[in-house]
């Protein structure tokens, strides 16, 4: 069953991403568990910039493509802590984003064609 929006996923993708940029420097994260969630980080907010939703800035990835990165950043998330040191509050964080995101994709209406509205003349 989809019933989230595309404005409202759009508000999740931005607000989680820069969350684990911010979530990097107050857990204390070094080396790779750092490097991993602050590019994870950023990764997520270029391709919501360039999705074809109310909060895109360029629409390149049509909705479904967006969902389909969200599926593997889901699972890059899942498995994040087994592949790098992670301080404890990333190690928990990193498995609540994947569920999320995980949630979002199964959840997320797909709209064919452009999500923006037209405009007026």
């Amino acid at each position: 069953m989809r019933f989230i929006p595309t404005s409202v996923h759009g508000i999740a993708d931005y607000l989680v991403c820069l969350g684990m940029i911010i979530l990097a420097f107050v857990a204390g994260a070094q080396g790779a568990g750092f490097a991993a969630f602050v590019i994870l980080g950023v990764f997520g907010i270029l391709y919501s910039l360039f999705t074809d939703y109310e909060l895109g800035w360029k629409s390149y990835l049509s909705m479904p493509a967006h969902l389909a990165l969200d599926a593997g950043f889901a699972v890059v998330m899942l498995v994040l802590p087994f592949l790098v040191d992670l301080p404890p509050m990333l190690h928990r964080s990193s498995f609540v984003i994947a569920v999320l995101a995980a949630v979002l994709v199964l959840t997320t209406r797909m709209q064919p064609g452009s999500a923006r509205a037209e405009p007026m003349v």
